[in-house]
């Protein structure tokens, strides 16, 4: 395992725990109910300000271990099989314990077509590109690169500040376009750029300050009485995209030895993406938190210490069970490789990535 590998598994243990946290003081209806100026009002802000980078950095990984990685369908597969698993049982539990309506019921046989996960669907439409993304990047020098990013970063961002229109389709950093350029923006910090100590200290500084800037952006916001106070905390904000950045090449130099935690860590974070599965899952999303009253608790002085415990607790638990999934599939996998399905499914995965086969001829410059 390598070190900067162990790094990144922790920025995606730290990010799904902001999005957990995250969807506690949203859909746990905590930042709801607190009054403006209090203690908690300020602290909800300030984690949702030095959270602003989490969806931001979760595909700027993918894009950093895909942009030079030969496409391989079964990994798409599996990607779709963790999915539809999540959002088959919960609706299958939901419609035995409270009902479920056609509606859902569509949703959870066709989870990625319909948005079920709005995350997911964007994902495997990035999952889908990123073969010809990848062949772009290793053929562009680094000024080129360096163009392109800039002008997507013009189109996706800052004209979207200034104007406040979706030109260029993206309005706020959830949508294909946003995702393929963080994508890219990974592939251009793996292939030109070096690891050094310093840029570890820059980009935690970079990240703090840009984090500090969305916090103040809201309070200015509010002290002005301007209606889109949390502008800011889109995920295509220019100061979203300057903290995500930063954050991601502070962890790309962030020094690190190998320790007995490593395989903890590793295990861990592979179970990252099913914590999101579960615990967002439109169906349950607001009976997680209610199980936990963290509503109730909201107009307390402990709210938002409640509610940063409360998500690890959830974060714990959803490990767990995702954990429990993969051992599962191991085991049901052994006997599906057996079967004539499974044959099928080889051959048909094979085909797509002859025909997405890219590495011939890669190559890039300076």
């Amino acid at each position: 395992m390598k070190k900067r590998q162990v790094n990144f598994e922790l920025l995606r243990i730290l990010c799904m725990y902001m999005i957990v946290v995250g969807h506690c003081l949203f859909h746990g209806r905590v930042t709801a109910k607190l009054g403006y100026g209090t203690t908690n009002y300020f602290l909800s802000y300030l984690i949702q300000s030095f959270s602003v980078v989490h969806v931001n950095c979760f595909v700027m990984l993918t894009g950093y271990f895909s942009i030079d990685r030969e496409f391989r369908a079964q990994r798409l597969l599996k990607f779709w099989r963790q999915v539809a698993f999540y959002s088959t049982v919960i609706c299958l539990i939901c419609g035995v314990c409270m009902g479920v309506n056609r509606a859902d019921v569509i949703k959870a046989v066709f989870p990625v077509s319909s948005g079920n996960y709005w995350f997911a669907s964007v994902y495997m439409g990035l999952s889908l590109l990123m073969p010809f993304a990848g062949m772009a990047a290793v053929r562009l020098t680094k000024k080129q690169y360096q163009y392109l990013l800039v002008l997507l970063a013009l189109f996706f961002s800052v004209n979207h500040m200034i104007f406040r229109v979706n030109a260029y389709g993206s309005y706020v950093g959830r949508e294909l376009p946003w995702f393929l350029f963080l994508a890219l923006l990974a592939g251009y910090i793996k292939l030109h750029t070096r690891p050094e100590g310093r840029y570890f200290r820059y980009g935690l500084f970079g990240y703090a300050a840009a984090s500090f800037a969305v916090l103040a952006s809201v309070y200015l916001s509010v002290r002005l009485h301007q209606e889109d106070i949390g502008y800011f905390l889109n995920y295509n904000s220019p100061l979203a995209l300057a903290a995500t950045g930063c954050l991601f090449l502070c962890v790309k130099n962030m020094p690190w030895r190998e320790n007995r935690l490593d395989k903890v860590i590793q295990k861990t974070a592979g179970a990252a993406f099913g914590v999101y599965l579960i615990h967002d899952n439109y169906l349950i999303r607001y009976l997680v938190w209610d199980t936990f009253r963290a509503s109730k608790v909201a107009r307390t002085h402990w709210a938002v210490i409640y509610a940063v415990l409360i998500a690890a607790v959830v974060y714990g638990i959803c490990t767990f069970l995702e954990l429990l999934r993969q051992w599962m599939f191991q085991k049901v996998g052994k006997w599906y490789m057996k079967t004539a399905l499974y044959a099928k499914e080889q051959r048909f995965c094979a085909r797509l990535d002859a025909l997405l086969d890219m590495t011939d001829g890669r190559g890039g410059g300076e």
